[in-house]
């Protein structure tokens, strides 16, 4: 009797594309539990609770397999995800995990004992004995070694040793690379210490770490209530701004000083757009004119039913200063 050998090929590939199928599966589960180790649960989650997210003090971390332990949960840090260290509202990270543990920063200062929120997906599968295996891997990283915040009045300034007190308290800015500080004047923009001088006794708002051993506070993010002037000229600054499409509404707050003179303007141009490439004026059309207080310097601008709310926009000063600020866009 001849058989029909091509009935019998066609269950042999498909057997062995189904056990290469198979092997496929398991080397990737297990190259994911490798980073992600697989949590045994009664039941797998379901579509619409496939994410996680945490918030916590970090208490342990790995830095081979990636991973971060947090309130009970390890997740893994894929490889090509930077770590949010700056700005948790930022779109991308600003560092490495690599970097971000590198063992010599870590035996000065350590994540471990450091918080971190972060958010990613939920993978699921299916253990030996039949069971659910859960691991977790994600997709936004931001890790900070402490939030200790202290605000009050300036004083002790001291720009060779780069120190002052704020209510009496060491700070110092912080000198640890990743976590970048940034000391910030009342418009927002970044200044240097010496900046500060002639400003003691004005409010100033330091965030970071403490070290009680130090007894200092090492400042991340520290604002102040400067506003920075060129010699000659008075100083601008833009603290606030708001464009609402809902309305069409355009609202610029800011604050002016004296000159050397000690002469205050009574008024600030606000116009559309960035300074000019010499930082003495704006570029873009003005949109109008606020009048600034006599007392403290405060003036508000506001234009309603404007055509077309722009991105950033610029003041200047009949006295020289100038300044600009991206407007924040609201519905």
């Amino acid at each position: 009797m001849k058989f029909n050998t091509s009935s019998l090929r066609a269950p042999r590939k498909s057997f062995m594309l189904g056990l290469l199928t198979a092997f496929m599966m398991f080397a990737a589960v297990t190259a994911g539990a490798q980073t992600a180790p697989c949590v045994p649960v009664s039941h797998a989650p379901g579509a619409e609770a496939a994410v996680f997210e945490v918030e916590g003090k970090i208490t342990a971390y790995d830095r081979t397999n990636r991973t971060v332990t947090t309130n009970g949960v390890t997740f893994a840090i894929p490889a090509t995800l930077l770590v949010k260290t700056a700005d948790l509202d930022a779109p991308v990270g600003n560092i490495t995990f690599e970097a971000l543990t590198d063992p010599s920063a870590e035996s000065v200062r350590s994540i471990v004992g450091g918080s971190t929120r972060s958010s990613g997906v939920i993978t699921s599968s299916t253990t030996a004995t039949g069971g659910n295996c859960i691991s977790f891997v994600a997709d936004s990283v931001f890790i900070e070694i402490a939030e200790n915040v202290v605000s009050g009045s300036l004083s002790d300034l001291n720009v060779n040793d780069g120190s002052f007190r704020v209510n009496g308290a060491l700070v110092r800015m912080n000198s640890d690379a990743r976590w970048p500080a940034n000391l910030t004047d009342i418009g927002g923009n970044a200044i240097t210490l010496d900046k500060l001088v002639g400003f003691e006794g004005t409010l100033v708002t330091a965030e970071g770490y403490f070290d009680a051993t130090a007894n200092t506070l090492f400042g991340v993010a520290v604002e102040t209530e400067v506003v920075t002037q060129q010699p000659g000229k008075d100083g601008v600054a833009i603290t606030r701004t708001e464009g609402r499409t809902g309305n069409r509404e355009l609202r610029v707050e800011g604050v002016n000083t004296r000159n050397s003179q000690g002469v205050m303007s009574s008024t600030v141009d606000v116009h559309a757009g960035v300074m000019n490439d010499t930082g003495t004026g704006c570029a873009g059309p003005r949109l109008g004119a606020a009048t600034v207080s006599s007392v403290d310097g405060i003036w508000s601008f506001r234009q309603r039913n404007i055509a077309t709310i722009p991105t950033t926009v610029c003041a200047v000063s009949p006295l020289g200063g100038v300044a600009q600020r991206v407007v924040e866009i609201r519905d």
